[in-house]
């Protein structure tokens, strides 16, 4: 095999915006999540929901940073203005986003109805509450005491509440575009807006201390993670490519390095202060002893936690099956986001109507069945897309053939 010369047997250059490393980073983040939310509704009490994760908190607790640092590090300096950057990502989350809440609404109605066999109208306007519930965010929902049904209607409304990571995005997208091509050119701009992002989380973790609507409290360090993403880009942070045996071994210290300073903080923080999930949502925590501070933990984690992950992705491409599989769920990752909340909380109606049956295992057979219904889901779009584009023609320029009817 060829390698062209480069430098030290490492070629530095600007891949595409979305690799397959990233992919199957993606993949593997997002079946993670689903597993996080998956214990979450298997436990009554949140809290012992969270201590069967506390392992892995500890060695991921990036996750959700991590798609963060992803959305920044895609960004490509273009002609858009920044009115045309908005309404792409608008188009990009929003209508997804409400394609997802009415699909969620429809399905709710008719479990509702089988279930309960309510009166169609009072049941249609408990989950358009449930809806608006999603929307307004638990937090504001509870704060304006907005009317919210009990049952399986309630557990649709904490479904749809889950999928608060895109109307963060879209909101933290309004001030990334404002600032990514000022703080792109110059390092000292771009430390200076960071610095100040940060340190407005860190008052509002320090001084307010509480879950804000809409998770306001984790927009400054979603926004620093961000542009922290799209400067590095610039500098190629996980671009670079292996060529010779000194570059892996280099690559892997520098990601088990990246991995234990995530690790060491998180052992740290629970030794010392008793957190558990320290870093792993930017800045939302609050947590009673390091309260602001988890912002600057965060920060961290997502450019330490990205790196680590996304180098061991590029392990696992070499491993076929497996990184061809986790590629392509990191390719349908937004379609994974948007549903397995709903198809979590629909397998615990159908199957087990909410009671724990096994225990601990449960929440590993509510992964099996949303993951496999996201799977056919995304098979079926797929191949209705392919063969869209075969009966739109096939054909090149220089030989058009007439479209079959």
């Amino acid at each position: 095999m060829y390698f062209p010369p480069c430098i030290g047997g490492t070629i530095l250059h600007m891949t595409n915006r979305r690799s397959g490393a990233q992919d199957i980073a993606k993949g593997m983040m997002i079946i993670s999540v689903v597993f996080f939310h998956a214990n979450l509704m298997t436990f009554d009490n949140v809290a012992e929901a969270l201590s069967t994760f506390n392992i892995l908190m500890a060695l991921f607790p990036f996750l959700l940073s991590a798609f963060f640092f992803y959305a920044g590090y895609n960004y490509t300096p273009s002609e858009r203005t920044y009115k045309q950057n908005v309404l792409r990502r608008a188009k990009q989350l929003l209508i997804p986003l409400a394609v997802a809440f009415g699909i969620s609404t429809l399905l709710f109605f008719g479990m509702e109805l089988a279930f309960h066999h309510a009166d169609p109208m009072p049941t249609l306007q408990a989950l358009g509450n449930s809806v608006l519930y999603g929307l307004l965010s638990e937090p504001l929902a509870i704060m304006i005491q907005f009317p919210q049904s009990g049952g399986i209607v309630f557990e649709f409304a904490l479904a749809l509440c889950l999928l608060w990571f895109l109307y963060a995005l879209f909101i933290c997208s309004l001030a990334f575009y404002a600032l990514v091509k000022w703080t792109n050119q110059k390092f000292s701009t771009f430390i200076s807006v960071v610095a100040a992002l940060l340190i407005l989380a860190f008052c509002i973790g320090q001084f307010v201390g509480v879950y804000l609507p809409y998770t306001v409290q984790c927009y400054p360090v979603i926004v620093a993670i961000m542009l922290t993403g799209a400067y590095l880009r610039q500098h190629r942070f996980l671009d670079r490519e292996i060529h010779i045996k000194k570059d892996i071994v280099l690559t892997g210290i520098n990601m088990l390095v990246a991995e234990g300073i995530v690790v060491s903080v998180c052992l740290f923080c629970y030794y010392q202060f008793g957190s558990t999930n320290v870093g792993s949502l930017p800045g939302g925590q609050f947590d009673p002893h390091i309260k602001g501070f988890d912002a600057f933990v965060s920060f961290g984690f997502g450019i330490l936690g990205t790196y680590f992950i996304h180098m061991v992705s590029r392990l696992i491409e070499l491993i076929p099956f497996v990184g061809k599989g986790l590629q392509w769920v990191g390719k349908h990752s937004a379609m994974f986001y948007l549903f397995h909340p709903i198809f979590l909380d629909l397998t615990a109606i159908v199957v087990f109507q909410k009671r724990v049956v096994w225990g601990r295992g449960q929440a590993f057979f509510y992964v099996a069945v949303t993951v496999a219904l996201l799977v056919a889901i995304c098979l079926l779009m797929d191949w209705a897309k392919k063969k869209k584009n075969r009966g739109s023609g096939g054909t090149n320029e220089n030989n058009k053939a007439p479209k079959e009817s």
